[in-house]
């Protein structure tokens, strides 16, 4: 069946992540801990949550660089809130 395909492609992806080190075991596994009946797409959510939030950031970097000077203090703020927003 196509999603028990798409099961087996998920998962080998969630390995490859975890192989690759863009994913930490420890932490998926305790956000896995705190996905339960009242919010069972908690872990999504999170996901979800960072990519966004990431993508504004990175943004935020690019336009920086592309600023006539650099305007450096915008981009190490940012450099330094995603980074934050990726830490253990």
């Amino acid at each position: 069946m196509a999603s028990t395909s798409l099961r087996q492609q998920l998962s080998i992806m969630r390995q490859s992540f975890f192989d690759e080190g863009i994913l930490d075991h420890e932490q998926v596994s305790y956000l896995e801990t705190l996905e339960n009946e009242d919010d069972p797409d908690f872990i999504e959510n999170v996901f979800t949550l960072f990519l966004k939030v990431s993508t504004r950031y990175i943004d935020s970097i690019e336009k920086a660089l592309e600023t006539s000077p650099v305007d450096y203090p915008v981009m190490e703020r940012m450099m330094y809130r995603l980074k934050g927003s990726s830490d253990r």
